[in-house]
């Protein structure tokens, strides 16, 4: 699984072969809906046609890596993959068996579409955090942990969280939690989603490496 916590020290890299690659045949080219890339299940409800790559997820699946890396260069499909991963496990995805029905994964059998809608998820996209300053950076930093915060904003319902960790989360969805306690957030949201799941945590990071360039261009990298 792509899965939580620390960064374990074994990685794969996914084979090209695995992705999941788009191709749009719009009903009328001047009629297409406006849609956000790797967002949007729209594509498949709307019957335009793809490439069917979703044994990715087989892949995914099938690694004992508890840290997949999908390198790619830029516009690849990198970001399409990664929805495509969140829709199929997400629990909080609804409609995830229309989605991928007569796709392969779905064609793969049962120990494969038993983990659909299992578990809880979270996306994390740094692709605008390109600041010139740290202190911008943690300023973005702060919304994008926050921004799931809200989508996970049901943890803070019944006694899943004790009163410090309410508080916790409440600063962080807040973005008024420290700089020590931001660095731990994700930990945190990822131990909470699991206590109060009995799941394990997919965590997506979308362009993990976008706020890296940019304190290496704008000088504080370190």
């Amino acid at each position: 699984m792509i899965e939580r916590y620390a960064m374990p020290p074994r990685h794969s890299i996914l084979p090209r072969e695995r992705f999941f690659d788009l191709v749009l045949c719009p009903k009328g080219l001047r009629n297409r809906p406006e849609w956000n890339p790797g967002r949007n299940p729209l594509l498949i409800r709307e019957g335009y046609a793809y490439v069917d790559k979703s044994r990715l997820i087989q892949s995914v699946l099938d690694s004992s890596a508890k840290v997949l890396l999908l390198p790619r260069p830029r516009r690849f499909g990198k970001t399409l993959n990664l929805s495509m991963l969140r829709a199929f496990f997400d629990r909080d995805t609804p409609g995830s068996a229309e989605l991928f029905r007569g796709l392969a994964i779905e064609r793969a059998g049962e120990a494969y579409t038993a983990h659909r809608g299992r578990y809880p998820v979270v996306f994390l996209t740094l692709k605008d955090i390109k600041t010139n300053n740290w202190e911008n950076c943690l300023g973005h930093l702060r919304q994008v942990i926050a921004t799931e915060c809200y989508r996970h904003e049901w943890l803070l319902d019944g006694n899943i969280l004790n009163a410090e960790e309410q508080e916790l989360f409440l600063a962080i969805k807040g973005r008024r939690a420290s700089q020590y306690e931001l660095e731990a957030s994700l930990s945190h949201l990822l131990i909470w989603l699991e206590r109060a799941t009995g799941e394990r945590v997919v965590l997506l990071i979308d362009e993990y490496d976008t706020p890296i360039h940019a304190g290496y261009q704008s000088g504080f990298y370190e």
